[in-house]
């Protein structure tokens, strides 16, 4: 044993000693399996192989809850060197909630959410010990329209969800359904409050990649696949940020097996090898090849819906200031305009009873300076303004000389 893992042995040795919590024992898989047949349930819809380990969460370091995924059973390990198996659940198999989050708070497990049988369930349901079944968890403002539960996890007394609704269908779209809210659930009042909603055409970057192992703890939760030559590789999720890190860390770690283990303790990542040593990481110190987000992505769709919506009322007040401006400008122009209309009036008044020629009407009116067609639309208007004020009036006669012109009485 080299240096290095006997250290990490008896850090670990140590950590037992002072009481941290999730310090699995040995998990035989092949006794479990053995006790769990012994039911006489459905081996094909357990898939105890493939889904054993994405199927269980620890009660405390020697108890751990196995409920298979897709089904309803609930079952209690006692681990020791001979586990203990209890069916917990009396009903048979019924339910569809492939790929539900299964948690524990306050010492009462839950389901939420899940798929299986072309149906879809959006509810939380608790198991209740004493009456050994599942039962549903009303909710206050749930939103009555949810379809499905695209993803989930649950942080301290939240349980944050991003749903599908049935309220927006959308033939064109493989999805189909595109109305989405995120929010969450408070677990002590069990009242749903909802943070925002965004319409999307495509879900797949809204849901936790498929795996094969999962570990909760109360920060973070880890994930591993499988590779095809036996290895796995590992993300961490963050409860607290919404966000999945990418980590790069043991490489050559093989698929746990339940001698083998991987694990949390707070924010240190355990690896057991099937020889009993023990290696560590520090999550705050381990190397984060990428990052995803959950949060900024649903965000961002909303975002993109928020920018369409700003720039169009920015576009609607600009155009309101615009014609406002207009407006005033165009009544500050009637204004200018009346005043000085009113005058010419004044300086007719004293042309009353005198004919005057067109030219002389022009300089009256101060129109002179024009072209020959704005005179003549100028001299149109002011006329009928003048004479509809009854003050003036501009009377248009022939010439006595020449009856094919006119001349302008003043009256």
């Amino acid at each position: 044993m080299t240096t290095k893992k006997l250290f990490l042995s008896i850090c670990f040795i140590i950590f037992c000693f002072r009481g941290f919590s999730q310090n699995p024992q040995i998990i035989d898989t092949l006794k479990i399996h053995q006790q769990i047949k012994s039911f006489g349930l459905n081996e094909g819809l357990l898939d105890f192989n493939n889904n054993f380990f994405k199927s269980i969460i620890f009660k405390n370091d020697s108890t751990l809850l196995y409920n298979p995924n897709g089904t309803l059973h609930l079952f209690e390990i006692i681990l020791s060197d001979t586990p203990v198996v209890s069916k917990l659940t009396n009903g048979e198999f019924h339910g569809h909630n492939f790929g539900r989050l299964l948690f524990i708070h306050d010492n009462i497990i839950y389901s939420f959410g899940g798929v299986g049988l072309f149906n879809r369930f959006s509810k939380l349901i608790y198991f209740d010990s004493s009456l050994k079944e599942w039962y549903e968890k009303q909710i206050k403002n749930y939103p009555f329209d949810s379809r499905k539960v695209v993803n989930s996890w649950n942080y301290g007394d939240k349980l944050m969800v991003l749903l599908n609704h049935y309220s927006k269908f959308d033939d064109e779209t493989p999805n189909r359904y595109t109305n989405y809210s995120f929010g969450e659930i408070d677990l002590k009042s069990f009242e749903y409050t909802n943070h925002f909603k965004f319409e999307r055409s495509n879900e797949s970057e809204f849901s936790f990649p498929k795996v094969d192992f999962i570990f909760d703890s109360n920060k973070y939760s880890l994930f591993g696949s499988k590779n095809t030559d036996g290895s796995c590789r590992f993300n961490l999720f963050d409860k607290s940020s919404g966000e999945l890190l990418f980590i790069n860390n043991f490489k050559n770690v093989v698929f746990p097996d339940g001698n083998s283990f991987i694990y949390l303790n707070d924010s240190i990542i355990f690896y057991r090898d099937n020889m009993g040593i023990v290696d560590s990481v520090d999550i705050n110190k381990t190397t984060i090849i990428d990052k995803k987000n959950y949060i900024k992505i649903f965000r961002s769709k909303k975002k993109g819906l928020n920018l369409f919506l700003i720039i169009g009322s920015i576009l609607s007040v600009g155009l309101i200031l615009i014609f406002i401006l207009k407006f005033y400008k165009k009544e500050k122009g009637f204004t200018d305009s009346d005043n000085q209309l009113k005058e010419i009036e004044n300086d007719l008044i004293k042309y009353k009873g005198v004919i005057l020629s067109k030219e002389e009407l022009d300089d009256s009116i101060k129109i002179s300076h024009y072209s020959y067609e704005t005179i003549k639309t100028r001299r149109s208007f002011i006329i009928k303004y003048i004479n509809e004020r009854g003050k003036v009036n501009i009377e248009r006669v022939r010439k006595q000389d020449d009856k094919r012109f006119y001349e302008y009485k003043i009256n």
